[in-house]
């Protein structure tokens, strides 16, 4: 990517004007495009009551074949959701649980890949790996496994170490085991390029809120085709079937072939249409170029961490790691650093008393610098 290339990506980001935002593991803020898709959907309902529903349904579509060409897997494979517990609810309620069924799942998951196992499968046995063991690979998974174990269910990126998990591995695995692999990849999703058509994954869902830099309360599930036949029925409603106007109500219609049809009732238009906007504008980068950049600015971050004294918990190998740095020193009170942080206009999270600092490609080397420069030098004066 050139400078002026660059410079105009991050012109359609207001935030940049005001901070150095470097958060996007926490929310990703909207860009200019973004925000006129879902305000001119509003306007129309504003002045005409309405979007007609076959208009409307022609932007999701389009939404639908954006989100298909970012994972690399087919249009009928992409629902759209509202947040990855919801995707999470769906695999759930599709898989066919049998007594006796264990699954293996990651203690330190985010909570959101976690509440809805123990919620809606009391009675399944859980066994557990813990982030900082699949570090070294995917073995920790597969010692677990027996001929019991229905369903894996990992986070492609840890939201706080940022280890990322080799789903390629487990997916390999799983395939000769008529095992399920379900993935949330919230931290991965728009910052790392993977064609998910390779990995023949079963389920894969995430919120559009971070770093695919769209809306909150908007978000993308992939089913894998070749599974839907034999899933349970599961969050299925009206809009499940296939309707193409609503003039005859009472005549059964049939269900909609594909991942679309747990899309159970009426969409949340405005976020998908500024969720395809957002997704539009990772596509015209690149996602191979978007990729490049996380990593190069990852890699520029942990060395000025490093240099000034803090520990980074983050993997170094760039196939172990996505676009989240975490960092802390010990003799730092993290919070207080933070906070100073934020009141100079550099915008991270505290997770667990530790930065996390999770730059996107339209970060500049000089931003990291400059949030570096920001930071306690080794021996120097401390918050």
């Amino acid at each position: 990517m050139t400078d002026l290339q660059l410079k105009a990506f991050r012109e359609l980001f207001p935030v940049t004007r005001r901070y150095i935002y470097l958060n996007h593991a926490s929310n990703g803020p909207l860009a200019t495009p973004v925000v006129q898709a879902m305000n001119g959907y509003i306007e129309q309902c504003r002045q005409h009551g309405e979007v007609p529903y076959s208009e409307a349904e022609a932007g999701v579509e389009e939404g639908r074949a954006l989100a298909a060409r970012l994972m690399g897997v087919r249009c009928e494979e992409i629902a759209f959701i509202k947040n990855t517990s919801a995707g999470a609810i769906v695999a759930i309620g599709s898989i066919p649980w049998e007594h006796g069924d264990n699954l293996v799942m990651m203690k330190d998951a985010f909570p959101s890949n976690v509440y809805p196992f123990h919620y809606l499968l009391p009675h399944v046995e859980k066994r557990y790996v813990t982030s900082a063991e699949l570090v070294n690979g995917a073995d920790c998974v597969f010692r677990l496994v027996d001929r019991h174990t229905r369903a894996i269910v990992i986070d492609w990126v840890h939201f706080l170490s940022g280890v990322r998990a080799d789903v390629a591995a487990i997916a390999a695995f799983c395939r000769t085991r008529a095992i399920h692999i379900l993935v949330d990849a919230m931290q991965g999703l728009g910052a790392v390029d993977q064609n998910f058509a390779d990995l023949s994954v079963d389920f894969v869902y995430a919120g559009g809120g971070k770093w695919l830099l769209g809306p909150q309360g908007s978000g993308i599930l992939y089913v894998n085709s070749a599974i839907l036949p034999k899933l349970k029925p599961a969050n299925l409603g009206w809009l499940s079937a296939q309707w193409e106007e609503f003039n005859d109500i009472y005549t059964q219609k049939p269900m909609k072939p594909g991942a679309n049809r747990f899309e159970e009732g009426t969409k949340n238009y405005i976020g998908i249409y500024g969720l395809r906007e957002s997704l539009r504008i990772l596509l015209d980068v690149g996602m191979s170029e978007v990729a490049e950049r996380v990593r190069m600015l990852v890699q520029l971050l942990r060395r000025r961490l490093e240099e000034r004294g803090f520990e980074v918990i983050t993997p170094a190998d760039p196939q172990r790691h996505a676009g989240i740095v975490t960092a802390s020193r010990p003799d730092i009170d993290t919070s207080v650093l933070h906070a100073r942080l934020k009141q100079q206009g550099f915008i991270c999270s505290l997770r667990e008393n530790r930065l996390r600092i999770s730059p996107h490609f339209y970060n500049t080397e000089e931003e990291i610098e400059k949030f570096c420069a920001a930071l306690p030098v080794r021996g120097g004066p401390v918050a």
